[in-house]
């Protein structure tokens, strides 16, 4: 019975793994030269600070980008390429207004879609939403 199980197991990483490794030639040349998995310091509305890791982007039904966010205005920005994100609106439904602080120090004004408002942050293994309205200012790490 045992034997049996750990086939199975076996079986079931072995799919996993190679699932994301026959990705889709557009979704590897989407995120060549992007990272995710991203860490940040999070300031909540409260003023608590967490330290998190950035899985991605998307709405409460689902993750849509691991590497980049939609802007209203731009279409998408690079997350990896975000020093930070800070005056957040706390707009309840939407889009969210932000602004974006870019690692090569220039910032502007920012309107990220309703698609793209919650965060899923922590690891491979679990991961939670964060909504972008209860938080007062993200910094990403150097």
């Amino acid at each position: 019975m045992f034997l049996m199980f750990a086939r199975v197991g076996v079986i079931a990483v072995v799919g996993l793994f190679a699932g994301t490794i026959t990705a889709p030639a557009s979704v590897r040349l989407a995120l060549e030269g992007h990272r995710s998995s991203l860490h940040a310091t999070v300031t909540m509305t409260d003023g608590t600070c967490h330290s998190i890791t950035l899985q991605g982007v998307g709405c409460s039904q689902g993750m849509c980008s691991r590497v980049r966010v939609k802007d209203t205005e731009t279409n998408s920005v690079w997350l990896d390429g975000l020093a930070s994100v800070s005056d957040i609106s706390q707009n309840a439904d939407g889009p969210v207004q932000a602004i974006l602080t870019f690692k090569d120090g220039s910032s502007r004004q920012a309107s990220i879609t309703a698609l793209n408002r919650v965060l899923y942050v922590g690891n491979l293994l679990w991961t939670r939403q964060l909504d972008l309205t209860k938080v007062r200012r993200v910094d990403f790490d150097k």
